[in-house]
């Protein structure tokens, strides 16, 4: 290539042009370095009011000409991949090209912190699918952190339940033993009470025996010996003398055997049919003991402390348990039935002193109440001090009484009260008068 190749006019242009350091900046890029096979394409001049002559392509070898500040200017915007060779004016390709782009010098703008991760600041910019992809994406997201929550709160919920579950099965599991070992504790209590019951029925079957039916003028379903009747019961009644104390001879083995022995207790039909004890010191002291004064939940049919069998008193009350088991007193509160009442009319109560049958004038329900002056206490009846105070008692029994009972007693005749339990109050009593008819 020799130097006729070169306008010098151009070379000094572009001298003075791009000897300013500042204006590389503002001036159009040269065309780029073709590489060697291909021929350079000739750059479009600058845009001016009046065009200028195209330069004629240019070899390779002018580009060494250049200064050193403006190829490297013409270096900075080029992209590291080698750009592609432009088609020549031979192609067809147009003889007069746009600049491949401009180089501009801006200044940088300061950093901002990153928005929100699916904020963007421009969103009408984004491809609509690129925003769909985005938003599915965001609410993907959002959907999964839902679903930890949930499923966390779920857990948690879980958790509570199953200690809730378990503390309810402790508790169950505390209650089912309880609830064994009450009905253990109950089964046991049962046993051992019909037990204890039994026995004391078997006590006294025997005691019965020892009552010699040959020496007294009573059989044992309650009827006298026509044999052996007399004007007079002291003309048939054989009695035994124990220290003092005459005891008829019927009685004599288990008066011997305890002198707390005053009588013996029967109504004709019933389970009633019991030794009766009196102790005026202690009044209750056979309440919870048998007739050898050992604990027993039957206990022994006792006097009440201001009764008399042999004076008499007016009126004698014997007590007795209502047991459950249908022992000892239980069979006196079927005289709340008339119907009971008019079958079992007669009572028997024979004492070591003499031979006792009585006839039932009353039966009803009360309550102890010491702290009413006007309750009924007929346990502090014993014997009157006058008619009208004897009356009043048969009055007050008589009124008591849930159904019409004709017989009456009047005063100078003598009584026999018998009281238990009953379980109507708190505090309730059962309570059955007779008068003595022979």
């Amino acid at each position: 290539m020799s130097d006729s190749d070169f306008n010098m006019d151009e070379i000094e242009e572009l001298l003075k042009k791009y000897s300013n350091p500042g204006a590389a900046f503002a001036v159009e890029p040269t065309p780029a370095v073709e590489p060697a096979s291909y021929s350079a394409p000739e750059p479009k001049p600058e845009p001016k009011p009046e065009p200028k002559p195209e330069p004629e392509p240019k070899s390779d070898l002018r580009l060494s000409h250049k200064p050193e500040s403006v190829l490297r200017a013409d270096m900075k915007p080029e992209p590291k991949p080698e750009p592609k060779p432009e088609p020549s004016p031979a192609m067809g390709a147009d003889p007069d090209p746009e600049p491949r782009f401009e180089i501009k010098q801006k200044p940088k703008k300061p950093e901002k912190a990153p928005e929100k991760r699916f904020e963007f600041k421009s969103k009408e910019r984004l491809h609509p699918d690129a925003m769909q992809q985005r938003h599915s994406r965001a609410e993907l997201i959002k959907n999964e952190a839902l679903m930890k929550e949930a499923n966390k709160a779920y857990r948690e919920e879980r958790e509570k339940r199953q200690k809730k579950k378990k503390a309810a099965n402790v508790f169950l599991d505390i209650l089912l033993v309880l609830l064994i070992a009450v009905f253990i504790g109950s089964g046991a209590y049962l046993g051992i009470y019909f037990f204890n019951t039994g026995k004391a029925e078997s006590q006294f079957v025997d005691l019965k025996r020892k009552i010699d039916t040959d020496a007294h003028s009573v059989s044992p379903d309650g009827e006298k010996k026509s044999e052996e009747k007399t004007d007079s019961n002291e003309d048939y009644l054989k009695y035994v003398d124990f220290n003092g104390v005459s005891v008829q001879s019927k009685f004599a083995e288990l008066y011997e055997m305890n002198n707390d022995f005053i009588g013996w207790l029967m109504i004709p039909d019933t389970k009633i049919d019991y030794p009766v004890m009196y102790t005026p010191n202690d009044e209750e002291y056979y309440l919870h003991r048998d007739y050898n004064k050992e604990n027993s939940s039957s206990g022994t049919l006792f006097l009440g402390k201001r009764s008399d069998c042999i004076k008499p008193s007016d009126n004698v009350i014997i007590y007795g348990h209502n047991m459950k088991a249908g022992t000892m007193f239980h069979g006196i509160i079927s005289y709340e039935s008339e119907d009971f009442y008019k079958e079992h009319k007669t009572i028997y109560f024979d004492t070591i002193d003499n031979n006792g049958k009585y006839e039932v004038i009353a039966a009803f329900r009360t309550e102890i109440r010491e702290d009413d002056a006007n309750s009924f206490k007929y346990y502090e009846f014993a014997n009157a001090s006058t008619p009208e105070e004897f009356d009043e008692y048969v009055e007050r029994a008589k009124k008591l009484t849930p159904y019409t009972i004709d017989e009456t007693a009047v005063y100078g005749e003598k009584l026999l009260t018998l009281s238990t339990c009953a379980y109507h109050v708190s505090d309730g009593r059962f309570v059955v008068v007779a008068k003595k008819i022979d």
